[in-house]
């Protein structure tokens, strides 16, 4: 091309290019006219155009964030489809958006020197021959989502219009449909019916018993087709039916709960734990799990009252509630599940209830349901599982089978030999042992609790400990039990009528003469578990009316304590169940079966034979 003006008109001239008249200044009555260069020189100008702009001149669309903001200047509108979010995009659509993004900043660039048709058919062009910059021509099969099987699809001017108006909507508009196949199949209904039951059968056998379920019009889906049906349902809708509601809980989202802003002694929260190694027994030496119970501080994690017990009640409960309102305080909550040993008479009677008389509010988790409860049942992990780890008889699910059996049979043959053995830790050495843990535990940092820099300069998590003492230091003070309030809050007590200056309980009669002025008056009778020579009597606004003394003209002789009672009544029961098993012995031993008689086969009478003539 000639570069000056003189020499263009001489060569439109004398080529004889086409032209119109358009509105513009320059002209004769307000128009100007146009020149059309020949197809093969505009192609060469725009080519040449194309090669010489630098990259960063058409590259600013693959710079996009991922998040809902459009490049200035690209789209005509920087809102979104309420229905289409950036976020929603999976990868290779994001790239295809971007990549049309990018062929459509250079048309419109070109569009500048010749138009947006011409722009259009030059791009198709180049992309055709390769001859785009090479950041645009691999763009190209991007763009398209899909590139054929020889992968060398190229542009097309119905696309490529349709992409700049789609680009008008935003950015994530360009993205290319999701094309996944979510039709229901008609032999689902079946498939998942087979699937779905509390066995959890494999899809292998559930393969084999579609064909008699389905309907003869149906055909039964392959076994890769039933597969990819399975892995695009709902992780959660898969397992209706395989799981239970307890256990499906484990793969539904949950609610963590947040301590930051409690302080000691908002909440406590206990429970049982069977321990996972045998010890001897304080009765009679032999081997038995004994049941610990433990009282946490929800805000400090720290292990505020504990007790050991032959097995989980409510005196076990109460024990350890005693310890840690004693020590540390009494709470405003206790939360505890909703197992015998915390949800009674004894816990929860507004007159009698233990709860009641300490001002404590008990709640109870939902049945099932030991995540709401997770801090206790972690902390049983924590120390208890690794104390019970230490010890020889050791019988959690991760020990050794071999080794477990030989434990199990040294303290049997040791227990039937000598009566005690060395693998048995004693009782009162168990209950120190316990205690020792405990302290360690609440001495040991805490993940839950906040990172502190100790004064070796490291950055760690709290000890309960530490939490316990900082809220003290910041001001914070437990609601102690003054030391004569101690005995009598502790107490269990009982209603019961007075009749003639006496009170009845548990078979014993009780007898004051300050009785007499409240006879056949309700009135509220405490007790001590291990001393059953006299009781406490109050009204039942809570006024102590007297203590009455044991009155030996009923039942027994001698009073019998509560304990007491109980220890009969639950060896008559080991002793009934024992006589059941021995029974059951001796009738498989005497029973005798009577052989079944002889039966003579009837047989038909022989036939003489008759030849055939």
């Amino acid at each position: 091309m000639p570069t000056s003006v003189p020499g263009v008109r001489i060569r439109v001239q004398s080529e004889g290019w086409a032209s119109r008249q358009v509105p513009g200044k320059g002209g004769k009555g307000g128009m100007r006219t146009e020149y059309q260069p020949p197809k093969a020189l505009l192609s060469a100008i725009i080519s040449q155009h194309i090669q010489a702009s630098p990259v960063s001149a058409v590259t600013p669309a693959l710079a996009l964030p991922s998040s809902e903001v459009t490049a200035a200047g690209l789209f005509s509108s920087a809102v979104l489809p309420v229905a289409i979010r950036s976020h929603e995009l999976k990868d290779w659509q994001r790239s295809s958006a971007e990549a049309r993004a990018a062929l459509i900043a250079e048309v419109r660039r070109l569009a500048v020197l010749a138009g947006t048709e011409k722009a259009i058919q030059a791009v198709i062009a180049l992309a055709a021959n390769g001859e785009l910059p090479a950041h645009l021509q691999t763009m190209v099969s991007v763009a398209n989502a899909k590139s054929g099987v020889d992968g060398k699809r190229t542009l097309s001017r119905r696309s490529l219009y349709r992409w700049m108006k789609e680009a008008e909507q935003g950015f994530t508009a360009l993205a290319p449909l999701q094309r996944e196949n979510m039709k229901v199949p008609e032999w689902a209904p079946a498939l998942l019916k087979l699937f779905q039951q509390p066995q959890k059968p494999a899809l292998k056998w559930v393969m084999e018993q579609l064909p008699s379920v389905l309907p003869s019009h149906i055909t039964p889906p392959s076994y890769w087709a039933a597969n990819r049906f399975i892995q695009k349902m709902s992780k959660v809708d898969v397992q209706q039916g395989r799981m239970g509601n307890r256990e499906i809980k484990n793969i539904k989202p949950f609610v963590r709960r947040d301590t930051s802003e409690m302080w000691p002694a908002d909440a406590y929260t206990a429970d049982g734990h069977t321990f996972d190694a045998e010890v001897a027994h304080p009765a009679h030496g032999r081997p038995f799990r004994p049941e610990i119970t433990t009282v946490l501080d929800i805000a400090t994690r720290r292990v505020v009252g504990w007790s050991v017990d032959l097995a989980e009640s409510t005196w076990s409960v109460l024990d350890a509630l005693r310890h840690a309102c004693i020590q540390h305080g009494i709470p405003a909550v206790f939360y505890v599940d909703n197992g015998s040993g915390f949800k009674n008479d004894a816990m929860s009677n507004e007159t009698t209830g233990f709860m009641a008389r300490l001002g404590i509010t008990i709640t109870h988790s939902l049945p099932y349901n030991s995540q709401a409860r997770g801090l206790e049942e972690r902390s049983h992990q924590s120390f208890l599982v690794r104390a019970a780890k230490s010890l020889p008889t050791y019988m959690g699910a991760d020990m050794d089978r071999e080794a477990k059996q030989n434990a199990f049979k040294i303290t049997r043959a040791d227990i039937k030999t000598a009566g005690v053995s060395k693998l048995l830790m004693p009782w009162n050495a168990f209950v120190n042992f316990i205690s020792e843990e405990i302290e360690k535990a609440n001495n040991r940092e805490h993940r839950g609790l906040p990172k502190i820099r100790d004064a070796a300069g490291k950055l760690r998590h709290q000890t309960p400990n530490e939490a316990w003492a900082l809220a003290v230091s910041e001001g914070w003070k437990p609601t102690e039990i003054e030391a004569h309030e101690q005995l009598d809050l502790f107490r269990p007590y009982k209603l019961a009528k007075a009749l003639r200056g006496e009170v009845r309980l548990f078979g014993n009669t009780y007898f004051d003469a300050a009785l007499a002025d409240h006879h056949g008056d309700t009135v509220r009778v405490g007790y001590d578990i291990l001393d059953p020579h006299q009781v406490w009597v109050r009204d039942l606004e809570g006024r102590l009316i007297c203590v009455a003394a044991f009155e030996a003209n009923k039942r027994s002789y001698f009073p019998q304590s509560f304990m007491d009672k109980a220890n009969e009544t639950r060896a008559k029961g080991r002793i009934k169940r024992a006589a059941a098993h021995i029974e059951e012995a001796e009738a498989e031993l005497s029973q005798t079966y009577d052989a079944l008689p002889f039966i003579e086969a009837n047989t038909l009478p022989s036939m003489p034979v008759v030849l055939a003539e």
